[in-house]
């Protein structure tokens, strides 16, 4: 089992990381750390790449778990994120598959940060095809995957090219969030998951 942390629509690296391994262990005694993928993610618009992040309450202050991360909705942060989505793929070619569903998961309004990005990536999981198994453990993150967490690390991740939303605008951007592979590859996204590689 590998240890790692959950994360707001995990990149591709992520995802290729759950194709690798039948069971996943999600850990409770993982820090949060801001500005990370715990609560962020990226996709690519008209404009280029765009970053969405959760705001969240941290109870603990610098010593908060993201475990005992919170949820904040003083602003509608939900609406904006849809609304992003829809602008940067609604003439995708899988978007009308998917959407209404991810809008049910969003109305859900949960509290705690590490159950919505739970049931984000349990969908995901089920969307692409993929068949491990997601847990939450008692267990802190191992070394290796504290790297993938944090959009600072330049990731040496090679994704495999796949025609993206706006490919006559912008060369390929790799290893975006795994939506953006969902909305334009749909049921082929796991091939696209296989063909990619660790640097």
């Amino acid at each position: 089992m590998v240890v790692i942390p959950a994360v707001y629509f995990g990149n591709i690296e992520y995802f290729h990381l759950l194709l690798e391994h039948n069971e996943i262990g999600i850990s409770t005694v993982d820090g949060y750390r801001k500005q990370t993928y715990r609560n962020r993610c990226s996709i690519l618009t008209a404009n280029g790449v765009m970053k969405l992040s959760i705001p969240v309450d941290r109870t603990n202050g610098a010593n908060t778990l993201t475990s005992e991360a919170q949820i904040t909705y003083a602003a509608n942060w939900q609406k904006d994120h849809l609304k992003a989505l829809e602008s940067a793929y609604r003439k995708s070619p899988y978007y009308e598959f998917y959407i209404d569903e991810l809008e049910a998961v969003f109305a859900k309004q949960h509290t705690s940060l590490i159950e919505f990005n739970l049931e984000l990536t349990q969908w995901l999981i089920d969307r692409i095809g993929l068949s491990c198994t997601l847990q939450t453990i008692n267990k802190p993150l191992g070394d290796e995957y504290k790297f993938s967490v944090d959009p600072k690390n330049k990731s040496t991740f090679n994704t495999y090219p796949y025609i993206q939303t706006f490919s006559e605008r912008f060369e390929f951007e790799p290893n975006l969030s795994v939506l953006d592979l969902l909305f334009n590859e749909g049921p082929n996204s796991i091939s696209i998951l296989t063909e990619s590689k660790k640097g």
